[in-house]
């Protein structure tokens, strides 16, 4: 890849698609379309779990942050000196993995819930309704970080997802 260059369009292209599925979805609740789109959703987890998994760019691979990893980094944003990672930095890649785990879960309940096996049974609908909940907190929990470090290392990660490179 180019200097400076992070996000390669794969990425990018799902990262985007998947965050539209998503605020779709939270202001169409049910039916038909909510439920196609959110398998659609799984689908572009899927073929980027498969992608980092599979290919040979260092900024779309998988990384697994360990606590002393996260510690240092927290520390670096509590003084307001947090460093520069070329892809996610450790909380973001832990959110990462933990907002598709969401996906992937609400996909599940939202399918057992429409089987005979469940039909008429509150708490898949219930868990559900919760993992949705917990995803739409930790949407808004990612654009404040990406906010917030974008400010502390005076970057625009936004462009950099928009436009593949950290600006």
């Amino acid at each position: 890849m180019r200097d400076g260059a992070v996000w390669p369009w794969f990425v990018r292209l799902t990262h985007w698609l998947v965050a539209a599925i998503v605020v779709v979805n939270w202001f169409n609740e049910t039916g038909e379309w909510h439920r196609n789109l959110g398998y659609a959703a799984v689908v572009m987890v899927v073929a980027r779990v498969m992608y980092g998994l599979l290919t040979s760019v260092q900024m779309a691979r998988f990384y697994w942050p360990g606590g002393r990893q996260l510690s240092m980094h927290i520390q670096s944003i509590m003084h307001r000196r947090a460093e520069h990672h070329v892809g996610h930095n450790p909380l973001g890649q832990w959110a990462v993995y933990l907002m598709w785990l969401l996906l992937a879960m609400l996909a599940l309940t939202g399918w057992v819930s429409r089987t005979d096996a469940f039909w008429g049974e509150d708490w898949p609908v219930v868990w559900h309704g919760y993992l949705s909940s917990c995803l739409q907190v930790l949407v808004l929990v990612h654009v404040a970080a990406v906010l917030l470090m974008s400010r502390i290392q005076r970057t625009n990660l936004i462009k950099g997802m928009l436009l593949r490179k950290k600006m």
